[in-house]
C-alpha cells in the first residue's frame, strides 16, 4: 500500500506509523463469560480461523494478566499476542519499580 494513502486513509499513527490490520488473517472465534454467585467463568475454544475455515486448533483465547486478572478476545489474534507484550510489559517495570 502506498504509504501516502495510507496515512490519508487513517491506517498509520502519525506520531508512530504503525501500520494496523485491515484483512486479518488468523481470528479467534468463541469466548464465553458467566457469572455467577462465587465469581466469574470464562471460557473460550481454542479454534484459529484462516478465512472461512477452522485452520489452527491450539490458539489461545485467554491468558492471565497478573495475580487477579484474565483477559480473553476474539477477533485478530495478532492483536491480542500484542496486548499481552504490551501487559507484560508493564507489568515487569512495575515489579521493578518496587524493587
Amino acid at each position: 500500500m502506498d504509504s501516502v494513502l495510507a496515512k490519508s486513509s487513517g491506517l498509520l499513527s502519525p506520531e508512530t506509523d504503525i501500520q494496523r490490520t485491515q484483512y486479518p488473517y488468523v481470528t479467534g472465534t468463541l469466548i464465553i463469560g458467566i457469572k455467577y454467585k462465587d465469581g466469574i467463568l470464562l471460557a473460550a475454544d481454542m479454534g484459529g480461523s484462516y478465512g472461512s475455515t477452522i485452520r489452527y486448533k491450539c490458539v489461545k483465547g485467554l491468558n492471565s494478566v497478573g495475580k487477579h486478572s484474565l483477559l480473553g478476545a476474539s477477533g485478530e489474534i495478532s492483536d491480542f499476542q500484542e496486548i499481552l507484550k504490551y501487559l507484560d510489559e508493564l507489568i515487569l517495570q512495575k515489579s521493578r519499580k518496587r524493587e
